[in-house]
């Protein structure tokens, strides 16, 4: 008997650490060249000829907060932002064809990544856009979060 409980116990140990590992590869997976070069050309499109800079990037993995989601792509776990600041911030925020394109190409090029954020940095203003079927890249709603648990293809709004 107490050889099982030795066992079992060894196996949950083992796969909370895989756990906890894979969700940690995933988060810091590497960038291929391509997709590198895709993260780099998008802070450049950003910051060309406009007051406006990209002052944070951050990578996460949202994989655990969608699983259940049918509209998730679970091939691609990670998320990928932009925090911008500077006088024209808002007008590229609302240059929805602009961001569209530009997501488009990290989520082309970046084969881990399905959602893209860029947002004013230091405030809750953002604008999230999301790989969907048929390859397509959509800007997310903006829903309430305290009225309705955020989908695949919906982000909190206050």
């Amino acid at each position: 008997m107490q050889v099982n409980q030795i066992i079992a116990t060894g196996l949950i140990i083992t796969n909370i650490m895989l756990l906890f590992s894979s969700s940690a590869q995933a988060q810091n997976r590497k960038p291929s060249v391509e997709c590198n070069a895709a993260l780099q050309r998008t802070k450049k499109q950003i910051q060309n000829n406009r007051k406006v800079k990209v002052v944070h990037t951050s990578q996460e993995n949202i994989s655990q907060h969608y699983k259940h989601d049918k509209n998730y792509p679970k091939n691609r776990p990670l998320s990928y932002g932009f925090g911008l600041r500077g006088p024209a911030t808002l007008s590229v925020l609302y240059s929805d064809k602009f961001l569209t394109r530009i997501a488009k190409d990290i989520i082309d090029n970046c084969s881990s990544i399905s959602m893209v954020t860029f947002g004013e940095y230091g405030t809750d203003h953002i604008a999230t856009y999301g790989l969907f079927k048929n390859s397509k890249v959509v800007a997310f709603e903006c829903v309430d979060p305290l009225t309705i648990k955020t989908v695949w293809g919906q982000t909190g709004c206050i």
